[in-house]
């Protein structure tokens, strides 16, 4: 897992020519232009995201996911966010079957919770457990572009 503020984006361009124009594209993007839920495509099925405008969870209500094909970078607009996140050894229990038409799967364990502040983005790998949408607090309104990165 990667957590950085987006002006030091440049700095993750060696992660390989879709990440560097995944986050160019979220350098450039103005969110307000987006509507929430509709996919946008960045580069076809190679880069692509979401805005999402939703409320913050309770935390009991929130599960670890994962994604086998995409990695994730997750960029926090506005509100404040908590993610969850798995430790590495962490032992697992399996909530679903992995979903090939999602690139998603659930899981539960014991995980910590970092806040997230608007301006900030996270990257997460397929071994990367990760719980987005954890309330800091009450539950609050967040906005947070999803952009999907093809792994290869």
């Amino acid at each position: 897992m990667v957590v950085d503020k987006l002006e030091h984006a440049a700095l993750y361009n060696g992660l390989g020519p879709r990440f560097q124009k995944a986050l160019e594209w979220l350098q450039t993007v103005d969110p307000d232009t987006l509507t929430p839920g509709e996919r946008v495509e960045v580069d076809g099925k190679e880069i692509y995201a979401f805005l999402f405008a939703v409320d913050t969870l309770p935390v009991e209500a929130c599960k670890l996911e994962c994604h086998k094909n995409y990695a994730d970078i997750q960029y926090l607009v506005s509100g404040l966010e908590g993610v969850g996140y798995a430790l590495p050894d962490a032992p697992l229990e399996q909530l679903t079957e992995y979903d090939p038409d999602g690139d998603i799967q659930f899981y539960t364990t014991q995980w910590d919770t970092l806040t997230i502040r608007p301006g900030t983005f996270y990257i997460v790998w397929p071994q990367d457990l990760h719980a987005p949408r954890v309330a800091v607090g009450a539950p609050a309104p967040v906005r947070r572009l999803v952009v999907k990165v093809k792994l290869d």
